[in-house]
């Protein structure tokens, strides 16, 4: 299996300041690879994800390598964070990580809907067990204003009314059911009407409707709020892909006047170059007081 490429790797482990024998938390696990890192370190790690694919192949590769002992998967969302900790999950708990982009495998892998290429699927949800709405649901079945508060709030969307007034007329001829037809009907319009993009016109209005299946904002919300009841010195970092993400963790940490590291952190050009999926990351930190 090829394992996706955590960004910000360095970074994180600065942040971190991982010792030996102390406890982590990785509230989005993926793949295990920031997870790895903190394992060869000395760390012991309880790995969080929805996500019960990536957290089976988090555990398989980091048992695999050695590290049964100290990595501690749990299939969860991280708004439940509050009621893991000293329970699951044993205090002190001396760094906590959100990596809130996707894993390459989730993007590549057909059937979950994640990607405007996705022949078979247009779902997004990252538990098909415990959740019901999908990306299919939405825009087959959301009316014009609900689906231009998603595209101009969360995607910022500036062509947001024709691309929907597209998009109802082509449900109505057959109901939209692929990720590989709606990127298709949005990249249609960007071309006809010739508007130059730096991105796959399709990426920022996927982001918003995963956003919106799995809840992200209130999830990432409660999360936050659960940071604030653990130990002080507790470095807790944030790596974000979406501008409306990145806004509430820099308001939160100003609301609470906690201690922050560098402002925010942003990948390399050379990190860029290597794994274009890290492009749009920011990471912002801060410590538990």
């Amino acid at each position: 299996m090829v394992f996706h490429t955590p960004v910000l790797v360095d970074e994180v482990l600065k942040i971190l300041n991982v010792q030996t024998g102390s406890v982590y938390i990785d509230a989005t696990v993926g793949n295990g690879g920031h997870a790895l890192k903190i394992l060869q370190l000395g760390g012991i790690v309880y790995g969080l994800d929805q996500d019960p694919a990536n957290l089976a192949a988090a555990a398989n590769r980091l048992t695999s390598m050695g590290f049964s002992n100290n990595f501690h998967p749990v299939n969860s969302n991280f708004n439940q964070l509050s009621a893991l900790v000293g329970r699951r999950i044993p205090l002190p708990v001396d760094g906590v990580l959100f990596d809130l982009g996707l894993s390459s495998n989730q993007i590549k892998t057909t059937g979950r809907g994640f990607s405007f290429n996705d022949p078979t699927s247009l779902d997004m949800r990252l538990d098909p067990l415990s959740q019901t709405l999908t990306a299919e649901n939405i825009i087959n079945t959301y009316s014009f204003d609900q689906l231009y508060d998603i595209f101009t709030k969360l995607a910022q969307e500036s062509r947001s009314r024709p691309l929907i007034t597209r998009i109802i007329t082509e449900r109505k001829l057959q109901p939209i059911k692929t990720g590989q037809r709606l990127g298709n009907i949005i990249r249609a319009y960007y071309t006809e009407k010739h508007f130059p993009t730096s991105l796959d016109p399709a990426t920022k209005i996927f982001l918003a409707l995963k956003i919106v299946v799995n809840n992200e904002i209130e999830n990432l919300k409660t999360a936050l709020n659960a940071t604030l009841k653990l130990n002080p010195g507790c470095n807790v970092a944030v790596i974000s892909f979406h501008s409306g993400e990145d806004r509430i963790v820099k308001q939160f940490i100003r609301r609470h006047f906690l201690k922050q590291s560098p402002k925010a952190v942003f990948p390399s050009a050379q990190e860029i170059s290597q794994n274009p999926l890290s492009r749009s990351s920011v990471l912002r930190s801060y410590k538990i007081i």
